[in-house]
């Protein structure tokens, strides 16, 4: 097999924004108590809490009296204003039910929260520009309590930003977690911050049950044999077998067919890898990018091999929805979408929500 290079991709902020970083991203764990997140940490104290942020910043959260001990930052909770350097934040707010709170947001290409539109529209939320090039003057005038940034994606040089103009913010890495139900458990950490814990452990526990639930459904059935994959601009990228999108195929009751790639980024490939690959797979989902995939002929005109692909002539292909990655908190949604897509006869009357047949 011929590889090119590996290509990282955020995918939550990248997929949306459409920006392609250029090599892979690590980032130390975390030790946690987290049932499955590795990238924070969160340990109650009498009166307090100390989070470690993805940056294995030490993050302290107080109500009545700050605790005088030392930290990387304190944080008088709960929280009334942030500003959220990714769409995907908005969805864990959403689900603890703290969206109220917003004052600023990063600009993307289309939002599918009702209520983000309305506040951008009625001037209560302001656009503070791209993660990677944010407006930090409209940042500070906003006065947030905490400002949430996805740090390995906007890189070093905004956090030092940040950091220089005294701006409270916290690393919130959660694209990095390996493992689907990390990034959802990643809802506890914004939580926190409005004193909203118990809240969120009930939510997280709910989605869970969900999709332990679809696992066992499919449980003992045929793995079925799936291709993710980008296709742009006359360029292939797939994700690696350590990829948060090979995991979420194998929760499903499939198997990635580019699981033998070692990495948790993607990997960018020639067109004949591709077709070569997929001939014989099952089913071929393409990931979304900014543009909405509106058939399996926008797919066949980028790359014409497609077309005699095992997936293609028996009618297997699909496509992420536009506001999948707006919805990461609805993760029991989009693995039962994938399970239902690798095996049709054991949930006969779902209805795709995440995914669409193309």
């Amino acid at each position: 097999m011929r590889l090119t290079r590996l290509v990282i991709i955020s995918l939550v902020v990248v997929l949306v924004a459409g920006c392609i970083g250029q090599q892979e991203v690590k980032v130390s764990e975390v030790k946690s108590e987290m049932k499955y997140a590795k990238l924070f940490s969160i340990k109650k104290r009498d009166g307090y809490i100390i989070i470690k942020d993805s940056k294995g910043r030490k993050i302290v959260l107080w109500k009545d009296k700050k605790p005088e001990i030392e930290a990387d930052l304190f944080v008088k909770i709960p929280v009334k204003r942030v500003v959220v350097f990714s769409p995907t934040y908005v969805a864990y707010l959403k689900a603890i039910n703290c969206t109220s709170s917003i004052v600023g947001v990063v600009s993307v290409k289309k939002w599918y929260f009702d209520e983000i539109k309305r506040g951008i529209e009625s001037g209560k939320i302001a656009e503070i520009g791209k993660a990677r090039n944010p407006d930090y003057e409209k940042i500070l005038a906003l006065n947030p309590d905490v400002v949430f940034v996805n740090a390995k994606f906007a890189g070093e040089d905004v956090v030092k930003k940040l950091e220089a103009l005294k701006i409270p913010y916290v690393a919130c890495d959660a694209w990095l977690e390996e493992n689907p139900l990390g990034r959802l458990e990643w809802v506890k950490f914004f939580a926190a911050f409005f004193d909203k814990l118990d809240d969120a452990k009930n939510y997280f526990n709910s989605v869970e049950k969900q999709i332990l639930e679809v696992q066992k459904i499919v449980e003992g059935e045929r793995k079925v044999n799936v291709v993710y994959a980008l296709v742009l601009k006359g360029r292939v990228f797939v994700p690696g077998g350590n990829n948060y999108h090979a995991k979420l195929i194998e929760m499903a009751g499939g198997n990635y067919v580019f699981k033998d790639l070692n990495t948790t980024g993607y990997v960018e490939i020639n067109e004949e890898e591709l077709i070569n690959r997929t001939a014989n797979a099952d089913v071929y989902i393409a990931i979304y990018m900014g543009t909405p995939i509106k058939s399996k002929e926008n797919l066949i005109r980028e790359v014409p091999g497609l077309a005699k692909t095992k997936p293609f002539k028996q009618d297997r292909v699909y496509a992420m929805q536009p506001w999948i990655w707006q919805h990461i908190d609805r993760m029991d949604e989009i693995i039962e979408d994938l399970a239902a897509i690798l095996h049709p006869g054991k949930f006969p009357r779902h209805k795709l929500t995440m995914f669409k047949k193309l």
